[in-house]
This record gives C-alpha cells, sequence and structure tokens, in this order.
C-alpha cells in the first residue's frame, strides 16, 4: 500500500471513531427506506422499498446474493455502499441510490420483517410472525400488480428458491425471518416451477 492510501485510510478511520454517539450510524432492527434510480423503472420497484438492518448488521438487497454490511454507517456511506455493490455485481452500470433512516434507537426492538420487492402493491417490508406464508406476505405488500407474473423467487441466506404462484404448495411456503421475495414480470419465460 503506497504511502498516500495509507494516510488516506487512517484519516477515514480517524474521522469514523471519532463520529459522536448520536451520530454512530445505523444498528440492528433499524429501519431504512431505500430508493433507487438511473435504472429501468420497472427495477426501481424491484428495489425500493423498506429495509431493516437484520441480526448480522447487514441488509439483504434484491437481486444481490450477498448482504450488504451497514451496521454503523451512516445513510450516505449505506447509499454509496449499495451503489457499489450494484456495480461490482454487473447488475447496474450507473445506480444512484438515496438512504433515509426510518426508525432509530428508540424503535430498535422492532419486530423481524421479510423484504417484498418486485411487481408487487407496496415493495418494502412485512411484519414476521411465525407461520408467515408467501400469499400472507404478498397480500400484505398489497399483492402482485398488473405486471407481475407467476414466478416468485425467495431469498434465503445464500439460496434462491424458485416458486410458482399458481401452485397452492407454493402459496403455502412458510417463510422466515429475513427473507426476501421478489416478483418476476409477466412475460414470454414464465414457466413452470417445483
Amino acid at each position: 500500500m503506497n504511502a498516500k492510501l495509507t494516510k488516506w485510510v487512517l484519516a477515514v478511520a480517524v474521522g469514523v471513531t471519532c463520529q459522536s454517539a448520536a451520530d454512530a450510524g445505523v444498528e440492528i432492527g433499524d429501519s431504512l427506506k431505500l430508493t433507487i434510480r438511473g435504472v429501468p423503472n420497472d427495477e426501481q420497484q424491484q428495489v425500493n422499498g423498506t429495509y431493516r438492518v437484520g441480526e448480522t448488521g447487514a441488509l439483504r438487497l434484491p437481486l444481490l446474493t450477498e448482504r450488504l454490511p451497514v451496521r454503523g454507517l451512516s445513510a450516505d456511506e449505506i447509499a454509496t455502499a449499495a451503489e457499489n455493490a450494484y456495480r461490482s455485481a454487473g447488475i447496474y452500470k450507473k445506480p444512484t441510490i438515496e438512504v433515509e433512516v426510518i426508525s432509530g434507537p428508540d424503535q430498535r426492538e422492532g419486530a423481524a420483517v421479510v423484504s417484498v420487492g418486485g411487481q408487487v402493491g407496496r415493495a418494502g417490508g412485512v411484519p414476521y410472525r411465525k407461520g408467515l406464508t408467501l400469499m400472507q406476505a404478498l397480500h400484505a405488500a398489497g399483492d402482485r400488480n398488473a405486471f407481475g407474473g407467476r414466478n416468485i423467487n425467495v431469498f434465503r441466506g445464500k439460496k434462491v428458491i424458485r416458486l410458482d404462484y399458481r401452485k397452492a404448495e407454493h402459496k403455502n411456503f412458510e417463510l422466515l425471518p429475513e427473507d426476501s421475495i421478489i416478483v418476476d414480470p409477466k412475460g414470454a419465460f414464465e414457466f413452470d416451477r417445483g
């Protein structure tokens, strides 16, 4: 590492360490509103929404296979990290992301959520409760919109579970906290799953 880069890294580290407690960044359980621009409108619907910082201090964002570590970061730092993650994954070339912290220290004991995005009425978090099914989560998110297809992806850890909404057993698929649901758009490439 060259001397200039080392000095810059140290300066950033000192700056982050010296933040006041009020400006310490997000913590586990905080809720964030994320808005993306610079991508096609239908894809904005997949990403825009409310997300909860999970027990690992990270966010699960649609289309990304890895969780985004955000604990201790400011809203601007989270926005930059999310933009970089989407670019690095080759998903978007020039995303512009805005992040707003919508719940903080006084609401950190909130319930777990399931993130719902894609072609739904209201993308965002749905409060998790034991036994929550795919159909219940989609209804809570305003159901599939006019463009919502039958193919649905549930992101769980590093796994992607592909479901077909026309099948009763898939509608009754039981969700877990921090699952992320994406409803694919209707199209010629819809196919039978499982």
